[in-house]
């Protein structure tokens, strides 16, 4: 079996909710989209610095973080991040700390980045928030 069919065969025990999934994604797109906006300076980082601490709160501060750490432990799983659930967000801390440099961008662009950045979000939740290095447990 090839590493992706591994990767597709394992099923995720505990997955991320869709709520949390959606909401983190929505926030951390907004987030960037807002730091690229035509907005005052101040109102861009205190709109972006709201979004991305509601994004890691709801993320932490969820129910279904229980449930893996129960399931980590009784699975004997290590629950230290890894580099692959760290670079997302580096990445995605760069482009809060670069956007500045780059804004004001046009409504359209700004909207255009939110999309992408928040599909991108989308696509790599379960494996930031760690519910899907569990499947190899």
């Amino acid at each position: 079996m090839t590493a992706y069919g591994d990767m597709k065969a394992r099923k995720t025990p505990i997955p991320t909710p869709t709520l949390v999934r959606g909401v983190g994604s929505i926030l951390v797109g907004l987030s960037v989209a807002f730091m690229l906006s035509g907005m005052g300076i101040g109102l861009r980082v205190a709109l972006a610095g709201t979004a991305a601490v509601a994004a890691i709160a709801l993320t932490l501060l969820h129910p279904y973080r229980r449930e893996m750490k129960y399931f980590a432990l009784a699975n004997n799983v290590d629950t230290f991040p890894t580099i692959g659930q760290m670079v997302p967000l580096m990445v995605w801390w760069l482009l809060l700390m670069i956007s500045p440099v780059l804004a004001p961008w046009p409504s359209w662009g700004a909207a255009l980045a939110f999309l992408i950045i928040g599909g991108l979000a989308w696509m790599l939740y379960p494996h930031v928030d760690g519910t899907r290095k569990l499947a190899y447990a």
